[in-house]
Parts: structure tokens; sequence; C-alpha cells
């Protein structure tokens, strides 16, 4: 058996299980007749039957007959050679992949024909690609795959100056495949004959279609290997993972796949691992994930054991382990599982090694020992995505997943369900397939999100899609986005004021075991897969940025604009074409006649486009163009497109030789063609925008498809006299009369008529076949729109599917001009601004259009008091946490704000009588007859009344259609609108209703629906719906409750209980779908008004807070309780008089640095912000809050204060103060009477240290102390962040630092031993005396005393040992004697 086309399909076993996909069977009957010397054989017959048993009734029957005739005496003259011992009798494949199973061809002059077709094909017109276009493709490449090195050769010396013939040559040169065009692509691009374009595209093709061997291999690593191919960025990646897609398709099809092949790739691995080549490292991991061999195993495994590289390069490492997974499972599953259990290593790269462990199918013991291990599993990201991805792969339905589902269904059992509850900022596997099993037809799509920080951009994100046929499976697409550091590189600031390094490295010193992170390198990369084999990636690092940087603010954008605008003066004509043989699969076996039999499936498609674009700019465009220069243009385009795509498929199951043809074809055809001329204005000066569509010549054949089943026979000696046969007669369809559905009535309407067919003989027994024209009108736009439907199949027979299919189909759209007046084109007209008013064309006046208005808005004003009469919901605003106003408070604002609406609602009038429209928007049919004929859409603003309008009408004369929309903002919290439609915008009518309040402290949106009467059609629609709410509701875990509620309304409650959680309830008229709890990916924001400054409560400032409440890390103190980041809360003393570090940039850039002191006099907490090059200490005094820069106090009236070099800045907010840095990471810092706040960027979470926490989302490894230690006490936590003294001469004013603590007590067994706390303890210094002190748990490491081991004073390398827990008393204040000072 030989297969073409087939190298990226996977066999599927589990698919095929329960019934393979193609079964056979053959049977031989001898008649045998008794002869004196024995018997003789008088008839041999054999019959060989292939059936597909997913349609039962297609099989392919091979039948041979051999009759004894005659007996000869004529000796047997034996042939003297030399016989090899093969085993058995094979069928030995020789020319049977040359001849296509779609057409017979006498190949006699291969040049020749060659040039004919090219001929051919380069007379093809453009404009509107012909529906037979890709067949004569497919002939050009069968043709040039029976023609050597030196016809293609002679072929392109003709026609390389001509671009018409040229890129056909260059598009059918891939898909034939052979050695000779391969050969061919080489010398020609050494020889500098090819463009870069050219050459790439053909290579990206090539390494795909041609025929994989080893001397494919061999030419093509000569390619790869060359020096013009080296030396070209681009072309060399793609040229290197084409390399490895050739070793990988070679492979695929040999029984034995020699290591030797690959010492080529082998070796510049080893030379750049040697090297440290990271870009080569990174290419050259690619390439041995795309050859899938196992032997690349041993050369990754040792990239991944080297530290030197980092994180990047490992996770391309370990995608390349989950690329051989598929060939080599038990190897590779070996490596990734230690990867795994190793909770040493980062983060991702744990995860990665998840994803390819799960490539290797474990089986259940595996699974539920990883289940085992994930409960112990400290990192809540890994824990996170290994809880989903088990608990997706248990309802997987995919075959080839059912023993691992399975297994997961175990596991899932054994964790916890709290894991579920995470967030969409952990890191998430998501899961969604389906499979029909009597189809052996299936999807499947996998995406995982992964994430080491809880930032707004995951940090990478792995998407596969898969499917599943008849019995086989293939990676289709996969995508891998990488965006670690793209968040920091946009918003950090380039230039950081180094003059903060020596005020920062003060502060630092006094923290001697801080252990610095690594600093994001400003990296995004992107790769893609296709059919399991990378064909493209990206990598986008700081000097891409930086170029990208330069781009954007230099001149290169203004000099591209010029140039873009002198093209489109002079005009622009543009043709393209791409022919692509999609699809060619063939699977070729012998027969018990002797002769091959083949199954095949060819697709070819055509897609084309002609452009022309003509710009006119008033005033012309000059050299130095500018922003202010193009807002005073007015500019006229003019554009014109043809695309049309043709596509041709063929399915062949019969006999195919190169003298003899004998198959059944099943052949599709699809042609489309839509023509477009559009004309738009740009009046900037004037606010304007008119864009204009106009009619193409008519009739138009949008769209075309075909379909044909037929048996076809043919020889090569009579190739003009082949037999086609349609299957199913034409002979059927032509007896039959046609039965018309034709436009012939109102317009938008549909009518029929048709003709009743003939009575039919008996005998027959057929259906009668399908003829019908559908035709409707285009309100108002004079276009009718007709699809003709053919169609005659075998269902008489038996009603299946495969039945169905086989006969004649056809679908034919057509636009065409409809009935009445020509229509010279379609207007999109937009005003904005003051000149809006004139614009308008059909007018409302006081006198008629505005009464029915003011009916609107009186219905509106009495459902609006009727609400603020029933109102049950506090008048609270919307954004606040904990912070809510007092009763009092809240009734007089809910008086007052109830008063203000009264007010404004008394006033119900059409806002046209008052102010000029904001903005009018005109859609119009131009007709010949200047009728107007359309809609006008006029909008209008009353800031005083907080009142928008919305009118909408059609401007034909007779038409009294209307809608008004009136939406009127009551207060801060409420907010309500009513939509009238119909004639005279009186027919249906809804109302909207929005209101906030609270509810248990916990903010609450209220929005309701109500509506008067609707349309059938969306009532229609809406019961449709309705069926499908509860299945929706229990795959998203909501609870349905079936009770009746309005009906005629629907209310949605949406309750905040947790800035990360929401309570929801759906009332429609059928049903309560109500669920509590649902995590949210971003933190809702809520923020007191009262914290507000006066600039801040603008529009601008609001949204400015609410981005930083929701994107920001934050982390609080009041009183004692500190917040962290991650939002865990603990509560600790201060010691007095001591910095601590609250937070910091904790990379090697050290950025910013905020700390925190206990004054011992006021007992008040001080803070100190290092950033840039400036000290900012805030502080409380004298029931004030006060401000001091690099020592300096500023006073509160001369805030706002604004850095003159950075974007720093320094405002009063509410009673406190607040800074701002954001471009160094630190959002805010919020400084008040009792408490404060701070926000870092989202791009600085994970690189943060100190009493706030890393802000990783780690809860459970919160309390890292300096050392990297992780300890359990938040109070040796606390201590450990403190800023300690040398001496009592260092001017800090703290006497204190951190030591050892040793105890020394008798263990059970009599034996003496030596115990240390783990970490040093707060302990005054040498002179001084404690004044304060406190008692916390600590934790001791015990060791015998008689030890020999040289224990120091820092024993953080011991925290893995067993630990001891003792009480021990900490000081937190001292007093130092006058001779210690």
């Amino acid at each position: 058996m030989k297969d073409v086309g087939l190298t990226y399909i996977e066999n599927c076993a589990d698919c095929q299980e329960g019934v393979k996909s193609i079964t056979g069977a053959v049977t031989y009957n001898y008649i045998m007749r008794p002869i004196p010397i024995g018997l003789r054989i008088t008839e041999a017959t054999v019959q060989e039957l292939h059936q597909f048993t997913h349609l039962d009734e297609t099989q392919m029957e091979i039948r041979q007959t051999l009759t004894f005739l005659e007996t000869k005496a004529n000796p047997i003259i034996l042939i003297s050679a030399e016989y090899l011992a093969r085993g058995s009798l094979r069928y030995e494949f020789s020319t049977e992949t040359l001849w296509s199973s779609i057409q017979l061809m006498r190949i006699s002059n291969p040049q020749a024909q060659i040039v004919d077709a090219l001929n051919h094909l380069a007379t093809i017109k453009l404009e509107e690609v012909h529906e037979d276009v890709p067949l004569k493709f497919i002939h050009l490449i069968q043709l040039m795959r029976f023609g050597n090195l030196a016809d293609i050769e002679g072929i392109w010396a003709q026609f390389k100056t001509k671009p018409n013939v040229r890129k056909w040559i260059l598009d059918a040169v891939p898909a034939v495949g052979t050695l000779a065009a391969l050969k061919f692509i080489k010398k020609s691009f050494l020889a500098g004959e090819l463009s870069i374009p050219e050459f790439t595209q053909v290579l990206l093709a090539m390494v795909h279609m041609v025929t994989a061997d080893l001397d494919t291999i061999k030419m093509y690593s000569g390619l790869v290997m060359s020096h013009k191919v080296q030396q070209i960025p681009g072309i060399r990646e793609v040229a290197m993972l084409g390399y490895g897609t050739v070793i990988a398709r070679y492979c695929a099809g040999a029984h034995v796949c020699p290591v030797e092949i690959l010492k080529p790739i082998h070796d510049i691995a080893a030379e750049v691992t040697a090297k440290n080549d990271i870009a080569e490292i990174t290419l050259i991991l690619k390439v041995l994930g795309n050859a899938c061999h196992p032997a690349s195993i041993k050369p990754i495994v040792k990239v991944l054991s080297t530290s030197a590289f980092p994180l990047k390069v490992k996770v391309d490492a370990i995608l390349a382990l989950k690329a051989i997974a598929k060939n080599e499972p038990k190897q590779v599953q070996e490596v990734v599982l230690q990867i795994f259990m190793n909770k040493d290593l980062h983060p991702e790269l744990r995860m990665v090694a998840w994803i390819a462990l799960f490539e290797t199918k474990p089986g259940m013991g595996l699974v539920t020992t990883l289940a085992r291990v994930l409960q112990k599993e400290t990192n809540l990201q890994v824990a996170s995505l290994a809880y989903s991805h088990i608990k997706a792969l248990t309802k997987s339905t995919s075959p080839d997943l059912s023993s691992v589902a399975a297994a997961c269904s175990v596991a899932i059992k054994m964790l916890s369900p709290k894991l579920d509850k995470l967030s969409y900022r952990y890191s998430k596997a998501l899961l969604l397939d389906g499979y029909q099993n009597p189809l052996m037809a299936g999807v499947a799509g996998s995406a995982f999100i992964i994430n080491d920080v809880a930032t707004i951009l995951p940090r990478a994100v792995l998407a596969k899609a898969r499917v599943y046929l008849a019995g086989a499976a293939a990676d289709m697409i996969e995508v891998g986005v990488r965006t670690d550091g793209i968040q920091e590189a946009l918003f950090k600031s380039p230039f950081l004021n180094e003059d903060r390094l020596p005020r920062m490295k003060q502060v630092l010193n006094a923290l001697k075991a801080l252990k610095a992170m690594p600093n994001k390198q400003p990296l995004g990369s992107i790769y893609v897969k296709f059919l399991g084999q990378e064909i493209a990636f990206a990598n986008i690092d700081k000097a891409v940025l930086d170029q990208a940087t330069q781009f954007a603010v230099g001149c290169y954008i203004r000099e591209l604009a010029v140039e873009a605008l002198k093209a489109l003066q002079n005009g622009i004509a543009f043709q393209y074409a791409k022919p692509l043989l999609v699809t060619e699969m063939r699977r070729i076996f012998p027969s018990a006649a002797g002769v091959p039999m083949e199954l095949s499936l060819y697709t070819a498609a055509i897609v084309a486009a002609c452009l022309k674009v003509q710009a006119i700019v008033t005033p012309p465009v000059s050299e130095t163009i500018s922003i202010a220069h193009l807002m005073k243009t007015d500019v006229k385009l003019t554009a014109e497109v043809s695309p049309s795509v043709a596509l041709q498929t063929f399915a062949v199951m019969g006999m195919n030789t190169g003298f003899i043809r004998a198959a059944s074809m099943a052949g599709g055809k699809i042609h489309t063609f839509l023509p477009l001329k559009v004309e738009a204005k740009f009046d900037i000066p004037n606010a304007n925008l008119k864009i204009q569509a106009f009619p193409v010549v008519f009739p138009v054949h949008v769209a075309t498809a075909r379909f044909n089943t037929s048996a076809v026979a043919g020889h090569i000696g009579e190739v003009v006299a082949e037999r086609s046969i349609t299957i199913v007669p034409e002979t059927v369809v032509v007896q039959h009369s046609q039965e018309t559905l034709g436009s012939t009535g109102s317009t938008g309407g549909v009518s029929s008529e048709s003709v009743t067919p003939p009575a039919m003989e008996s005998e027959m027994r057929t259906n009668v076949p399908i003829h019908k024209t559908l035709c409707s009108v285009l309100p108002h736009i004079g276009i009718k729109v007709c699809m003709e439907v053919m169609s005659c199949n075998a269902a008489f027979i038996e009603n299946t599917t495969l039945y169905n299919m086989i006969g004649q189909h056809g679908v034919h759209i057509t636009i065409a001009r409809a009935d009445g007046p020509a229509v010279e084109g379609l207007e999109l007209d937009v005003q904005v601004g003051p000149r809006a008013a004139k614009k308008l064309l059909k007018n409302i006046n006081a006198n008629t259009e505005t009464s029915k208005v003011r009916s609107i808005l009186q219905k509106l004003k009495l459902t609006l008091e009727g609400e603020q009469r029933n109102n049950n919901l506090s008048s609270t605003r919307f954004f606040k946490a904990n912070i809510f106003n007092s009763p009092d408070r809240s009734s007089s604002q809910s008086f007052s704000s109830s008063s203000s609406s009264n007010s404004h609602l008394s006033k119900a009038r059409f806002l046209g009588d008052s102010v000029p429209p904001l903005v009018a928007i005109i859609a119009q049919v131009v007709r010949v007859d200047r009728k107007l004929l359309g809609y006008q859409l006029a909008a209008y603003l009353d800031k005083p009344t907080s009142r928008v309008q919305i009118i909408v009408a059609s401007i034909a004369e007779k038409d009294n259609w209307m809608m008004c929309v009136d939406s009127l903002l009551l207060s801060k919290h409420k907010a309500a609108a009513k939509i009238a439609w119909g004639a005279q915008g009186k027919h249906y009518a809804a109302t909207i209703k929005v209101q906030t309040g609270s509810s248990d402290t916990s903010p609450v949106v209220h929005f309701k629906v109500k509506w008067e009467k609707l349309p059938t059609f969306i009532k229609k629609y809406a019961k449709r719906l309705s069926k499908y709410i509860p299945a929706a509701a229990q795959m998203t875990g909501f609870s349905t409750n079936y009770v009746k509620n309005n009906a005629r309304q629907i209310e949605f409650i949406m309750r905040v209980p947790t800035e990360r959680t929401l309570d929801i309830v759906i009332k429609t008229p059928a049903m309560t779908l109500s669920k509590s709890g649902l995590v949210l990916p971003l933190a809702l924001p809520f923020t007191s008004e009262s914290t507000y400054s006066d600039e801040e409560k603008d529009f601008k400032g609001i949204m400015w807070n609410l981005y930083i409440e929701s994107s920001s890390a934050k982390c609080i103190m009041v009183g004692k309780t500190l917040t962290t980041f991650n939002n865990r809360q603990y509560s600790f003393e201060t010691p007095y008089s001591c910095y601590q570090v609250l937070v910091q940039d904790c990379t090697t850039e050290h950025k910013f640095m905020v700390l925190m002191r206990k004054d011992d006099v006021s007992e008040h907490k001080v803070l100190k912000v290092k950033v840039a090059d400036i000290d900012v200490d805030l502080y409380h005094q004298e029931s004030a809050i006060k401000c001091k820069i690099n020592g300096t106090e500023l006073s509160t009236n001369n805030l706002p204060y604004k850095h003159l070099k950075e974007s720093i800045q320094i405002v009063k907010k509410g009673e406190g103060i607040s800074l701002y840095a954001p471009n160094y990471g630190l959002q805010e810092v919020y400084y008040t009477t009792g408490q404060w706040k701070i926000y870092i960027a989202d791009w600085m979470r994970g690189q943060t240290c100190g009493l706030c926490g890393k802000a990783d989302g780690e809860i459970r490894q919160e309390y890292h102390t300096p050392s990297g230690y992780l300890t359990k006490s938040p109070i040796v936590f606390v201590h450990s962040w403190v800023l300690t003294a040398e001496s009592c001469l260092d001017t800090n004013q703290c006497h204190m630092k951190l030591e050892t603590v040793q105890l020394e007590r008798q263990m059970s067994d009599k034996y003496h031993s030596e115990c240390y706390s783990v970490e040093p303890l707060l302990r005054c210094l040498p002179g001084c005396v404690p004044v304060r002190t406190n008692h916390i748990v600590v934790e001791y490491y015990c060791f015998p005393s008689n030890s020999r081991l040289n224990y120091t004073e820092n024993l953080s390398s011991n925290f893995k040992k067993n630990e001891d827990l003792r009480e021990t008393e900490v000081h937190m204040d001292c007093y130092c004697s006058e001779s210690c000072v």
C-alpha cells in the first residue's frame, strides 16, 4: 500500500476499536476437472471487495476470471537469472503515483505540452476567474511531474521574463514535488533568478509537497547549508524549519529512520550549545521538534540541564519534547515527569512539562500519582492549570483520550474543588471537543493559558485544533504566544533616573541577605504550527521594540504617509492571482486483479482580485505634510475591487494506471464573483464623511456551486473517447418540467409559480428532481437576489446519506436589478458638529412630530416617577468598597435626587426645539427620480438635564415610521431610557431602567427591561432561544428555577460581595437563573467618593482611578492589620523607630522603595518613598498630613507637585496625600490618618518584595523573608524586613539588630542539644536595653551538642530540616545609654 499526501495524518487506533474505517475481503473460486494425469483447473475466479464502514453503501469491487482454453505443447524455456529471496509475493510499485486519477493524459512531449498549458493559463482574465481554471492548474502540475530537470529549466529560460507566465511556473513547481523540481529551485535561487519573496513562498510549500526520500534530504540539506541561504535572515529560519519537516515526512513512511540524517542538525546543536548562542539554540530546538526523531531527546535534555540558558530556551526545549512525544512517548514521559516533579524549577517550566506529559497519554497509575502530588502543591498557578486540565479531560469525548479521561475521572475526586474557584488570572486549561461515532468524525480544541503572576496579560497561551475523520486524526493548527515582558516594556519608563541608585543602596545594605530577582527581559514571541509542523515563528525582543519606537516617533511614518497619498493621487491598479493545490491525498493498493486500485481526493483553488484606487486631495499634498495640514484637506477616494474564487474538488475511487482508468468520481465546483465600487469623501474641516456605493453591471453571478457523481472509463489509446456517465441519468432531470418560485409579488415578498410535472411511468421508480428559483427583493435599494437550486439524487433507491449525495446538485446565486425606478447608488452621510442640523432631510417640527414625541416622553415621566416612589434600594454610590453614607445622609441625597429628577421629568420635551443635533446620519438610496428613500438619525444632548435623545425616522414622503430613544440620568445611581418605534413611534415600546445601590453593605446593580408590545418575529426567535437557556445555564453553573415571573419583563440583578466575585440573578418570564460566587478575572473598581480629589472628580480622573483600582495590585494597612497584594491579612506590632520595607522593586533595577516606621513619640506610622532622585516623607503632625521632599517640607498649599524631569507627582487627595510614579511601577501611594494604600502597576507583579508581598497571587507562599526562606509565622516575616543598625552611632535611630537566638535544653534521651532560631530575631544593640518586648512563636533547628558541624548564625540553609516551635521574647524598642551613643 502506498500513501500520498497522508504524512501528517495519524492512524487513530482508538477510533477504530469498535469498527474499522475501511474493511475488505477476497474470495477465490476454482473449477477443476479430472484428467488422466491429475486435475485441470478449467476456471479460476477472484472477487475482491472493499467497503467504507461508516457509509455501508460505498463499496469497491474487483472481479477477474481466468478460463482454460487449450493446451499447447511448446516447451518452456527457463530464464537464466538470479532470484532474490523476498519471503513472499509482493506488489512492486512503479510509476503509479505519477498518473492522476481524475483524468487520462497521453504524455508524448512533456516540455511542449507544459508550454501549451502555460500559454492557456496565461491568457486567463483575472477580473473573473473561470470555474475550470483549477482543473487546468492540476493538469499543468501533472505534466510537469513527467518532465525532467532539463525540461523544467528549458521552460523557465523561455518564460522567466514574462511575469504572467512566470508566476504560474513558480506556483506549480512546489506542487510537482519531484527531485527535479527541488533541484530547479535550488539552482535558480543560488543563481539569483528568484527574489526573496518568491523563494520564500516556494520553499514554504515545497517542503510539505516534495517526495521525501534520502536523495531529497541530501539535496535539501545542500540548499539549507549553502552560504547564500545562511546569510539571509528570515530565509534561513524558514529553510531550517523545512529541514526538520522533510526529515519527519521521510521517517513517517520509512520502516527504519537512520540517525545519520540528523547528524548535521545535531552537530550544529552541539556547537551553538557550547557557545551559548541563544538565538541559534532556539532555532535548532524548533528544527528538532519538527523532525520528531527520538535520537534528538539527548541534545534537548542537555539544553534543559544547562542552568545558564534563559527560561524561554528551556520552554522551547520542552515544546520540542512535546512534538517528539507522539513517536516516543515513554522516553519523553520520563524526562517531562522529572521536570514537573521538581518544585525548585520555574512554574512555567513545570506547567509546560505538564502539557507535554499528557501528550504521552499517561495511564491510570501515573495520573492518580500526579493527583496525590497536586494535593501538596504550594504553587497555585501550577495547581490551577493542572486541576482545570484534569477536570476538562473528564468530559472529553475524543476516542484517543478515552483512557486518559477515565483516569482523570478518578483523579478529580482526589483533588480539592476549591481550586476550581480560582479566577482566570491563574493558569487555566480549556478543552472543547465533539465526536460522532457513526460518522467517525469529530473536532477538538484546547487552549492553555499560562501565567506565573496574576497580571492582566497571560505569560503564554498555547492553543490547538485537532480533527478526526474516518479513523484518522490530525493536528490542524497550533498557535503559541508569549507576552512575558511586553506589558512592562510598554508602560515602564525607558529612561530611569540613575541618581536613585546610591539612595537605594544605602537602604539595601541593611538587608544583607536580600536575594534580588532577575530582570524581566522585554520579550514576546509567537509560533504557528500547521499539521504538527512549525512553519513560522517570531521573537520580539528589546531591540525590536526599540526599532518600532524609533519608527513610531521618527519621521518614517510621515514619509510613508506622504508617499502613500502621492501614490493614491496618481492612482493604484493592482492585480493578484494565487493558484493552490489545497489537497492531494491518495491511497494506492494492489488488487487481486494485478492492477492498482486507488482512493484519492484532489482540491485546487484559484484566488484572484483586481483593485483600482484613485484619490483626489484638495489642496494637494506637499512635501512637508503635517497633521495640521491634513486637518484642512478634503479627500475623495474612489475604489473598485472585483474579487473572485474558483475551487474544484474531486473524490475518486477505482482503478487507475497509466494505460487504463475505470472509477467512480464525485466532483464539485465553487465559483464566486462580487465586484464593488465605492466612493468616500472626507471633508475634515467640516467634520463630514460621505460614503457612496455604486451599482455594478447587472446581472452579477455572485456564486455557483455544483456537485456531480459519475462513472468514468477509458484507455490511453483513445483519450478523447473516454466515457463519463452520470450515475443518476440526466434524462431523469429532463423529463420533468421546471418548478419555479419567482419574485412576482410585492416588494420584499416571495411568490411562487410552478408547473406540474407530467405523470411518470410506474416502472421508473424515481423521485421528482428539484429545480427551483427563489427570489427576494431587498427593500428600497432596487436589487433582486435570486437563488436557483437544482438537485437530482438516488434517494429513490434508499433514503441514506450516500444515496442522497449521489446525483447532480447545484446552487446558483444571482444579483439583478429589480423592477421600478433605477437606483444610482447607496449613500451614507455623517455630519458632526454645528452643521448637523442642515443635513437633516426631514424636519421634526413642533406642530406635528413634537406632539408624538411628547406623548412618548410623558409616558417615560410617569414610569420614572412611579419608580421613584417604589424605590427600595438605598441611594448609595455604586463605586464603594466598605465606606457607605450614614442613613441620614443617604436619605438626604435620595430626596435631593428625587426632587431634581422630578424637575427634569416635568420638562419632558423634544430637545430639538432648544438644542441643535450633536450628530446627523443619513442613509439613503439615491434614485433617478430623486424621491427620498432611506432613514435619518439625529442625536441630541442636553447637558443641564443630563438627557440624550436619538430620533430615527424614515425620510420617505409618505412613510411615518419613527424610532425615539429617550434616556435620562436621574442621579449618579439611577438612569432610565424608553425606546418606542413603529408608525409615528407608537406601535412598539420598551423601557430600560438601571439602578445601583447596596444590600448588606455590598454594591448592587439592578437592570430591568420591560416592554409593552414587541414585533412578532422578536417573540418568535425569543421562544426558540429560550429552549437553549437551561442547557447553557447548566454548562455555566447557573441554577434554574422554573417559576412564572412578569410576562413582559426581564430583570438582571448583580450583587458584588467582594471585588472579585459576583452574585447574579436573572429573571425571565418563565424561569429564574441564579449563581453566587462567580469569580472574575479582574478586580472590580470600588472607590469611595470622598477619596477623590477635586481634579479627579471629572470623567478623566474617575476613569484613571477606576483603572488603577482594577488593574493594579493593592496593599492596605488600617491600624495594625495589613492586607498584602495577594489579599492576605495579618496583624502585627510595629517596632519603634526602625524602618521596615513595605514594598520595593526586587529586581536589580531597584526602581522604587517604600519604607515605614513607627514614631516613638506620636506612635503614628511614617512612610518614606524612594523613587527617582527624590525621597518623599509622608507623616502625621498636629492633626495634619505633612510631606517632605529630600528633607524639605512641602506645604499642602503648594500641591500638586510635579517632578521637573520625571512623570512623578504628589497631589492632595481627599483627606490625605497621594504620590504617583507609574513609569517606575509605583502606581500610587496614598497616605492619610490611620491608614495607607500602595498600588503597584500590573507589570510589576511578581517583581516586588517586602511586607506587602510579591503580588504573584501565591497566597500559600506569602511570607518570604529577604533570604528567600518561606516562614510560617507572619511575625517572623515582619521582623525580617526591619532595617536594623550596626551600632548606636547609626543615624536611622534604630537601636536593634537581627541575630540568631540560641537555646539549650535536655532532650528525652538525656543528651544535650543546641537549638538555633531558623531566622534571626530582633535584639537590642550591645549597650542598649529593651524598653518594649513581645512574645512570638519561633522555629528552631536543633542538633546534638557533640555534632562536629559548624553552624553559622544564619541557619536558613537548614529550613528543610525538622523544626521545633518555641515561644520566644523579641525586642520592640530599645534605650541606649550615653556611653553607647
